[in-house]
């Protein structure tokens, strides 16, 4: 089982754990009923980043593909998986390139926390088109002939 990370899963950690010190922080000198809404706007973010971010990511196999994002996880197997690609989301100042598995039923399901990012009308990430690469060599080798 093969298994790819975003390079950003350690800026969302770092991130999850300031907010999370600040919710104990905040917590630790409260006195008063007020106090609690710092303590819920940091330290719920904080909580879930901290506990999340080291699981994003994608591990892949010859059964299948797994996915972890910020709230859940999903995995299918590689019969239901009709194609792996890439699709191009392009703006006036960001554009992002996010890898997508095109699922038999009909649905699409993107990989999100492992899209990439560029500017203007940079749609080529090398790091999200040789991911898409991996996952769709091992799928089309996984599958019968």
């Amino acid at each position: 089982m093969q298994k790819r990370r975003t390079p950003w899963a350690i800026a969302y950690f770092l991130v999850g754990l300031v907010c999370l010190l600040t919710a104990v922080a905040v917590a630790a000198s409260s006195t008063r009923v007020d106090d609690l809404v710092p303590i819920a706007v940091f330290g719920v973010p904080g909580l879930v980043l901290t506990l999340r971010a080291p699981m994003f990511g994608v591990s892949f196999g010859a059964s299948g593909v797994k996915y972890s994002g910020l709230l859940n996880s999903r995995s299918y197997p590689w019969s239901e998986v009709q194609e792996v690609k890439s699709a191009v989301v392009t703006g006036t100042v960001f554009s992002s390139n996010v890898p997508e598995l095109v699922l038999a039923s009909g649905k699409v399901d993107q990989l999100s926390i492992l899209a990439g990012y560029g500017t203007g009308g940079n749609t080529q990430n090398e790091r999200v088109e040789q991911l898409v690469t991996e996952l769709e060599t091992t799928r089309t080798a996984a599958l019968p002939a």
